[in-house]
């Protein structure tokens, strides 16, 4: 991708000899694609998505789903939520590839791995590509499963009567229908990618940390960036559902709204869950240092004591201060923390959390108002 490619001409030419692991994904390819192409990757994604929703919301149109000129809103989400995945994984991999180059000073071996080369160089590339690249044969597998999912789970709702949430709003007409499942099934098996990209991903920022990272208590600021991978993650998670749930709310039914608050749920999950390694070794980190300044504490306590006992004054000054020093270390310990993310990180993501519960709620009260 263009970011790995920008890194890769400031690195040294061992590191560009680096062999990958295994072959990239067909959506790594893709991207890559979308990278040579001229303009913004967000272009092409915004381009794409409008492309989509005017030829669906066309053929609706034609078929008389809805007059000439309007959307239906469940219409544009469905259509549009193709672009959505695949924008977001393409950002989520140029992020973790600025996340590792950020975090690459704290790179060092703290656990064997047989797999991986020794020097530093190789290790960095070996990281980075497994950060920002998916195995070819999983993600495949999970865009396959996807499309299946589809496939299966329409065909079980029409058959037992019901409407498929992408139907609503359609006259579901042959041409209607077809042009649905035309971007529906696709978006279902790139959905599906989605999720397993989330998955490699955060597995490799969680192992990145546990077993790879020096870990220092008055060094945070590097620990913070591979935390944006996972934040990123729920936030387009959370945005995704967001929109599901303001857009099909009316016509869904109480287990579905449920099920995308659970959703709400894995997308906080998602970003604590990668960072539990991390947070391990900082409180271990942190409790140690703790220990070795109480005792220090501890000593020059005696020692004061000491001098005092045999009535030695002139050492008292040195010893207070030495005690008052040691004092300010351990309020400063203990006042470091041990998660690795920026307080707004943590803050934007527990806001879009009960961001869509808040909107459930004040439809729901608002429905009951005014149909009172």
């Amino acid at each position: 991708m263009a970011s790995q490619r920008k890194l890769a001409s400031q690195v040294p030419p061992r590191e560009r000899d680096f062999t990958p692991p295994y072959p990239p994904s067909w959506f790594d390819r893709f991207t890559a694609w979308v990278d040579r192409l001229p303009g913004p990757a967000w272009g092409f994604y915004l381009i794409l998505a409008a492309a989509l929703v005017l030829a669906e919301t066309a053929i609706q149109w034609r078929e008389g789903a809805f007059p000439v000129g309007t959307f239906h809103p469940v219409n544009v989400w469905a259509v549009g939520s193709l672009a959505y995945f695949l924008g977001v994984m393409h950002y989520l991999d140029k992020s973790g590839a600025y996340a590792i180059a950020s975090f690459r000073p704290l790179l060092t071996e703290t656990k064997p791995a047989r797999r991986l080369p020794l020097d530093n160089q190789s290790r960095y590339a070996d990281l980075s590509y497994r950060l920002t690249t998916l195995p070819s044969r999983p993600a495949m597998i999970a865009t396959i499963a996807g499309i299946a999912a589809a496939v299966f789970g329409f065909t079980l709702q029409l058959s037992a009567g019901a409407v498929p949430t992408p139907l609503a709003g359609t006259v579901r007409t042959t041409l209607s229908t077809a042009a649905v499942l035309a971007v529906f099934i696709p978006t279902t098996g790139i959905g599906f990618l989605f999720m397993y990209h989330a998955v490699h991903q955060l597995r490799q920022v969680s192992r990145i940390y546990t077993r790879h990272a020096r870990i220092n208590v008055y060094q945070l600021q590097p620990l913070y960036a591979l935390s944006q991978p996972g934040a990123l993650t729920a936030l387009a998670l959370i945005a995704f559902n967001y929109a599901f749930l303001t857009v099909s709310a009316p016509i869904l039914p109480v287990w579905d709204l449920a099920g995308t608050l659970m959703l709400a749920v894995i997308g906080g999950a998602a970003f604590a869950l990668p960072l539990l390694g991390a947070h391990r070794r900082l409180t271990a980190e942190k409790e140690a240092r703790l220990a070795e300044a109480t005792s220090r504490f501890e000593a020059a306590t005696i020692e004061l004591h000491s001098q005092l006992d045999r009535g030695r004054l002139l050492q008292m000054d040195h010893l207070n201060k030495a005690l008052a020093s040691l004092e300010i270390e351990q309020n400063a310990l203990r006042k470091i923390p041990t998660w690795p993310w920026q307080p707004g990180a943590i803050r934007a993501v527990v806001a879009a959390l009960l961001l869509p519960v808040a909107v459930w709620a004040i439809q729901v009260l608002l429905g009951r108002i005014l149909g009172a």
